[in-house]
């Protein structure tokens, strides 16, 4: 806790919602990749993070969260940087 009696995790949530909601405001839109043959930067930021063992989850337990926006980054991050995928 701060001297505001704020839990830290909770400014920096509060200040990458913000972000995304900015970006969202001029025009950056979540749903370009919603197609099946793509992947997006948000699908391996989660790939990673999962390798070792970060999961919503676990990241929700560690920092005392009922939510934590991790599906919306998710989407977000996709709809901004998604690529291709060669399902071969």
């Amino acid at each position: 806790m701060n001297n505001k009696g704020q839990h830290p995790s909770g400014k920096v949530k509060k200040e990458i919602n913000d972000v995304i909601n900015e970006l969202e405001r001029r025009g950056v839109d979540v749903n370009t990749h919603m197609t099946q043959d793509t992947k997006g930067l948000g699908d391996v930021v989660e790939d990673v993070l999962k390798t070792f063992g970060v999961t919503e989850e676990r990241f929700k337990h560690w920092f005392d969260l009922k939510e934590c926006g991790c599906s919306k980054r998710k989407k977000w991050l996709n709809g901004i940087f998604s690529w291709k995928v060669n399902n071969k």
